[in-house]
């Protein structure tokens, strides 16, 4: 007896009364799947990483724990993101990062063999994924590509994507697993289908500062049972795909079953109306249709669609119509024009305080020069303390010892004449030039403040207008916006118009029972394949759950995780942490908990794949970007590159892991030879 028989055994108590050509009937397509035969999991390294442009790089990467250390801003995080662009197509570069890298190449091994990622990012990404005869892309003086053969092109960024995940997709074993979004009884059935992407698979690689850390250890990501999917694929939980396929196709004969009764209710009501010689035709407005009718339906649907077309005319043109003054481009002008008129004031104001300066220097020269006339005046036969032509203060006691001598006591210069007439009118001239330059600098005093006052009318003229501007704006795309809310709810009915029509056409009669019988015994034989595939594996699953949290429990230990008791997995994948006696969430855990956490929890993942179990679908590859850079302490990092030290020396030859830091103690995570970091941080990581 083959699997699939002994699954269609096990089905048959739970499906008494239903023949086993419609249980096979309904299984159609999924026979692969609920086979579960083990797949192969593939081990993903990375040998070397070259790009070039205005900045450029060349690096070699070894099995086990390598370490690339600098420091903050110097190009850590751009190489691991140059790694993902090349594996994904998904460009998480910064801007000014992206312009300098031009051309970028990736060299890497599946199972052994080699393989190599050649993209010009110049513009659209473009450039070919190929099969390397020899691992020369790690060899000084070999031609990289020759004898290379071409596995996939790309033209543009869509297209490399869409490749990419085609290709490690088939590469890893993993499978695009089908889920739901929500119900979708209103609406297409599409909106019914979520997809894992290969992208998504791709966080279980790569832990991102940028996204907390937290990816793949909560159910923060969207739709609810993806979390579950992912880790449960990479993982190796037994039985998953089939599980998420037969849960898609009843997601599907659930809502095909839901608008069935619903039809049939409105059809026995509108008998109903019929009867009673009254009917209610349905409007654009949200109210539904009471008569399903074709003719009425098409009718209905056909106004709709013009109704339609006629408001998206009407929203270009209003949009035409609100950027045809260049709003945007104006209110950028106004903008640059405020940010000049704000330099020229910080200019002006500055020149203005020098002004100030300068009056309050003249007017204080002229205070001394003024106070220096009267002293002299009230006290004549004294000497002036400083000589009229050098102006060297003069010690009192000397200028009296030299009264009669008619020269400076100290530059022995001689005096136009013995009295103090020469004095006054040297002091006199110098207090006229005094008021001269006072008056100079008032007036540029005045001028100053006259400019700074201009300047402001000028600038508050210019924020006048900006807000102006930025009212118009808003007032635009607040029109344009209830234009595309319109449009939307439009479509929306529309779209539950055409579902009612493609509904009532296939009801051609009224002997429909036997059409929703049908659905509903077809909805009971994937109600009891859900319930065996949950109780199939449970017990292998289970077990294997244990073992995975018993490696995550001693990897946080490791690292240092304070008081932990135990951690569990849940029927959802989801962590629960024993901590001084009670039970914590993830999400409850300190922040430096969680990072401890999540480094142990893919370590753990990666490991557990690559050694203990054939259906995981991890390759194997970690990138560890700046691990606990804002939330653990330095001395946590000790524990750190303890539990590195522990994954190079025990699963170096299963496993990948590039540490991106800027904490030097981590480079003793690995050897010399898999260290690439600089002294002299005034230097970046790029050359």
């Amino acid at each position: 007896m083959s699997e699939l028989d002994r699954f269609h055994a096990a089905l048959r108590p739970s499906l008494r009364g239903i023949s086993e050509s419609e249980v096979r009937a309904s299984l159609e397509g999924l026979e692969s799947l609920l086979e579960a035969q083990p797949r192969h999991r593939t081990q993903l390294t990375i040998n070397r990483l070259k790009f070039a442009g205005e900045k450029h790089g060349d690096f070699s990467f070894q099995p086990g724990v390598n370490v690339l250390r600098a420091g903050n801003d110097k190009g850590k995080s751009s190489i691991l993101k140059l790694i993902q662009f090349c594996l994904t197509g998904k460009n998480d570069l910064k801007k000014d990062v992206d312009a300098w890298i031009s051309e970028v190449e990736l060299y890497f091994e599946l199972d052994g063999e080699p393989h190599a990622l050649l993209a010009d990012k110049t513009g659209r990404p473009r450039g070919r994924l190929v099969r390397l005869t020899t691992i020369g892309g790690t060899e000084p003086g070999l031609d990289p590509l020759h004898g290379a053969a071409v596995l996939l092109e790309f033209k543009n960024g869509k297209q490399m994507q869409r490749e990419l995940e085609t290709f490690f997709n088939s590469a890893f074993g993993l499978r695009p697993l089908m889920g739901t979004q929500k119900s979708s009884r209103k609406d297409s059935d599409a909106l019914l289908d979520s997809r894992t992407s290969y992208r998504a698979y791709f966080r279980g690689m790569y832990i991102n500062q940028d996204l907390g850390y937290t990816a793949l250890v909560t159910d923060g990501m969207p739709y609810g049972n993806l979390f579950m999917k992912v880790v449960g694929m990479l993982l190796g939980v037994r039985g998953i795909d089939a599980f998420f396929a037969v849960e898609a196709r009843r997601a599907h004969l659930e809502n095909l079953l839901a608008k069935e009764e619903r039809y049939h209710r409105r059809l026995e009501e509108s008998r109903r109306r019929r009867a009673n010689g009254t009917s209610r035709r349905g409007r654009a407005d949200g109210t539904t249709l009471q008569l399903p009718d074709l003719a009425t339906l098409d009718e209905e649907i056909d106004r709709l669609e013009r109704y339609i077309d006629e408001l998206k005319i009407e929203r270009t043109a209003l949009y035409v119509r609100a950027t045809s003054n260049d709003l945007d481009s104006r209110l950028a002008e106004v903008t640059e024009k405020l940010i000049a008129f704000d330099d020229i004031r910080q200019q002006t104001a500055s020149h203005l305080r020098g002004a100030e300066l300068d009056l309050s220097t003249a007017e204080q020269e002229e205070a001394e020069l003024t106070t220096a006339l009267e002293s002299h005046r009230a006290l004549a036969p004294i000497q002036p303390e400083r000589c009229p032509v050098c102006e060297t203060r003069i010690a009192e006691r000397r200028t009296r010892a030299t009264q009669q001598a008619g020269q400076c006591v100290l530059c022995h210069e001689d005096l136009p004449d013995e009295g103090g007439d020469t004095f006054e009118s040297i002091v006199g001239q110098r207090l006229a030039r005094a008021r001269e330059s006072i008056e100079e600098q008032r007036r540029r005093l005045d001028a100053r403040r006259t400019d700074l006052e201009e300047l402001g009318f000028r600038a508050n003229q210019s924020l006048q207008l900006k807000t102006h501007l930025q009212t118009q704006l808003r007032s635009a795309h607040q029109k344009t916006a209830d234009m595309d809310r319109e449009i939307e709810l439009e479509t929306r009915y529309l779209g539950r118009l055409e579902a009612e029509r493609e509904n009532t056409a296939r009801v051609v009669s009224d002997d429909t029972e036997s059409d929703t019988a049908q659905l509903r015994r077809r909805k009971q034989i994937l109600d009891a394949v859900l319930r065996h595939l949950r109780t199939m594996h449970a017990d292998t699953n289970e077990r294997m759950k244990q073992e995975f949290a018993e490696r995550v429990q001693e990897f946080c230990t490791t690292i240092g995780f304070p008081g932990l008791e135990e951690i569990r997995f849940d029927a959802q994948l989801k962590p629960w942490v024993r901590q001084h006696g009670k039970v914590y969430a993830f999400d409850e855990l300190s922040p430096g908990e969680k990072v401890r956490f999540v480094l142990a929890f893919y370590l753990a993942l990666a490991i557990a794949t690559a050694e203990d179990l054939e259906t995981g679908a991890h390759p194997g590859l970690l990138l560890i970007d700046s691990p606990g850079k804002e939330e653990m302490v330095v001395r946590d990092f000790e524990a750190v590159v303890h539990l590195l030290r522990l994954i190079e020396d025990r699963h170096a030859a299963n496993i990948q892991v590039i540490v991106s830091t800027s904490v030097p103690a981590v480079r003793n995570a690995t050897g010399p030879d898999k260290q690439v970091f600089i002294d002299n941080d005034d230097d970046p990581l790029f050359g």
